[in-house]
Order: C-alpha cells, then structure tokens, then sequence
C-alpha cells in the first residue's frame, strides 16, 4: 500500500531526476543541448536539402 507522498514520487521521480541531472551539469558546466532539433539545420549540415516549408 503506498501512501499519498510515495505515490506522488513514484509519479514525478523520472522529473526529480531529471532537476538533480540538469544541476550537476550546471555546477561542472557542461550545457544541455535543446531537445527541440531544427530538422532542416540538421540535415543541411550535411549537404541534404531538407523538406519544403
């Protein structure tokens, strides 16, 4: 049986852990890259026409 804290942890654990990452990278200074891609950018670094807009 869990009770109501344990429950909310079980569900927000994976983003507490996230949180704990994202600090220590802060603190050793290594940046995040950004999850959203340019797909076009991406594709044109290496020479292939990306899809039209």
């Amino acid at each position: 049986m869990l009770y109501g804290i344990d429950d909310w942890r079980s569900m927000n654990a994976a983003d507490m852990l996230n949180r704990s990452m994202d600090r220590t990278r802060e603190r050793s200074g290594i940046r995040r890259v950004a999850r959203n891609t340019d797909v076009n950018a991406f594709l044109a670094s290496f020479g292939v026409k990306g899809k039209r807009a």
